[in-house]
């Protein structure tokens, strides 16, 4: 009997990292979005950068932004990828180190991205003047850019939930304060 109730729990606590797994796909598809619209805003600034009546330096700034973009896109897939191979191991009560060790690293990958994309945006804004078709959309483009980082690809697998959260630290803080009692 003490057997089958350990047992309910174990399956419980599983149910619960696959639900907390899957509501993190669910933001991590929303950055996948979000870098798509990045990406459009990219192609909307090379077409003003070509529409112009003069050349303009800002195309190979343009063309990393929207490199940028893709490889956010990218990055947000895999994760999703990764949340459902993770939760699917879960449930067959597999080892998942090996994706969570790959999903971190992709997670520690998206800054660069970001951080490149926003460089580049910034840059070709710069050399148009920060005026005109070209510095509007490659500003604009960098929101979705940082919001697809912040929904999306900083989500790597973790069997304790999504990391960064406030609930997460919250229940971590309760807990470490709740073992110190204890060990009081």
């Amino acid at each position: 009997m003490a057997q089958a109730g350990a047992g309910r729990r174990g399956t419980s606590e599983v149910e619960a990292q696959v639900a907390r797994a899957q509501r993190t796909m669910l933001f991590v598809a929303v950055g996948t979005l979000l870098s798509t619209v990045a990406l459009v805003l990219g192609l909307l600034a090379l077409s003003a950068a070509y529409t112009g009546a003069a050349d303009s330096t800002a195309v190979p700034w343009i063309v990393v932004l929207l490199a940028c973009a893709a490889a956010m896109g990218l990055l947000c897939v895999v994760q999703v990828r990764l949340w459902n191979l993770a939760w699917r191991r879960w449930l067959s009560s597999i080892a998942t180190e090996r994706v969570e060790r790959t999903s971190w690293w992709l997670h520690v990958a998206s800054y660069v991205v970001v951080v490149l994309g926003i460089f580049a945006g910034v840059a070709a804004s710069h050399d148009v003047g920060f005026a005109g078709g070209v510095s509007t959309f490659a500003t604009l483009a960098l929101v979705p850019l940082i919001a697809a980082q912040v929904l999306g690809a900083v989500q790597h697998v973790r069997r304790d939930g999504p990391p960064g959260t406030v609930p997460t630290h919250v229940r971590n803080l309760s807990a470490r304060i709740e073992r110190a009692r204890h060990e009081d």
